[in-house]
């Protein structure tokens, strides 16, 4: 009877063990999530022909070369992604120069990786008011309205860079604050005179017949060689602590697609062909167009025109749109591209 009593208490025993370890293992899982792969990278791109090296990496295959778990979310507004970048939801995305992004770096919250795009303004006229003969020079731009995706924007900079370089300011014209796929019903509804479009907007607005492209040998007169520096890279300064191995291979990636983009540009084929067709798919654009459109310049090497970044910031700052000067010294780390 005895050994019976015991050998009922050992399997009491047993089953109780296994039970308080079934609920520690089920505890566990539960408060520990899963964690994401260390090699998991989200980039936030955009949706004209600015983000094309971001969709090239993925097309091409280099993200997986360099070992990463790349995903690519298309935002048309970089304010929007930067604003998701800070809230942990993206580790990189490629945004504008504008006073609002420099704003974000005094806060300490973003550094500058690489170059985005840069591009000369494509400045497009309202094609019965070029017609009419109303607007015929830059010069006459004076008084009448014209987009940009929003005021401190590097669109917005870029206009106020034009005005300058006339003779005029700002206050001279009515900008007008639209995405660019505003702009292009805008320009149709005939409720703006001008906008400057980036692509393949301002190519789509003159097939469409909406509008007139102003000479681009006339605006380049205003900017560098290159153009005005428009997007560049942007991260976080804790990822910049934390992810600096992730990052520096998103930057191998990146680069190589720059410099296959470049080809592309040049007109080299079958680049060409191949970068028409992914640029085409991502924007939702005509191969035709895609291949009409002016396409941005993106250094091959990785490197923004420091200079450039620095006199926006003194424009915005002077304006009263950047909120307090940012050392952009400490702001700007390229020691993760390629070759630093």
């Amino acid at each position: 009877m005895a050994r019976k009593e015991m050998y009922k208490m050992r399997y009491v025993t047993l089953v109780l063990c296994l039970l308080f370890s079934i609920l520690l293992e089920e505890g566990c899982s539960q408060s520990s999530p899963q964690k994401t792969p260390s090699s998991a990278i989200s980039i936030g791109g955009h949706t004209t022909q600015l983000g094309a090296c971001l969709k090239i990496a993925e097309s091409k295959g280099l993200y997986t070369k360099y070992g990463l778990q790349a995903s690519i979310k298309l935002v048309e507004s970089s304010k929007q992604s930067m604003a998701a970048m800070e809230a942990g939801d993206l580790d990189v995305v490629i945004g504008s120069l504008a006073a609002g992004s420099f704003n974000m770096v005094k806060k300490g919250d973003l550094v500058i990786l690489a170059d985005g795009s840069r591009v000369v303004p494509s400045v497009v006229i309202r094609k019965d008011l070029s017609d009419g003969g109303q607007i015929r020079a830059l010069t006459d731009l004076k008084g009448r309205s014209i987009m940009t995706p929003r005021e401190g924007s590097s669109s917005y900079y870029a206009l106020s860079r034009i005005l300058r370089g006339l003779g005029l300011r700002i206050e001279d014209v009515q900008p007008k604050y639209l995405e660019d796929s505003e702009a292009v019903a805008s320009l149709e509804a005939k409720q703006i005179d001008a906008a400057i479009l980036n692509e393949p907007y301002a190519t789509l607005a003159v097939e469409k017949g909406l509008g007139i492209r102003f000479d681009m040998n006339e605006v380049a007169k205003f900017f560098p060689v290159n153009g005005q520096q428009h997007m560049v890279i942007f991260t976080t300064r804790k990822n910049l602590e934390q992810k600096a191995d992730l990052l520096r291979n998103f930057l191998k990636a990146y680069v190589e697609a720059a410099q296959w983009y470049g080809e592309a540009r040049s007109g080299k084929q079958p680049q060409r062909t191949e970068a028409i067709q992914i640029i085409a798919a991502y924007t939702g654009s005509d191969p035709k167009t895609v291949d009409a459109a002016v396409w941005p310049y993106v250094s091959p090497d990785g490197k923004p025109d420091v200079a450039y970044i620095k006199e926006m910031h003194d424009y915005f700052l002077q304006q009263g749109l950047a909120d307090a000067p940012v050392d952009l010294d400490k702001a700007i780390h390229l020691e993760l591209l390629p070759g630093n």
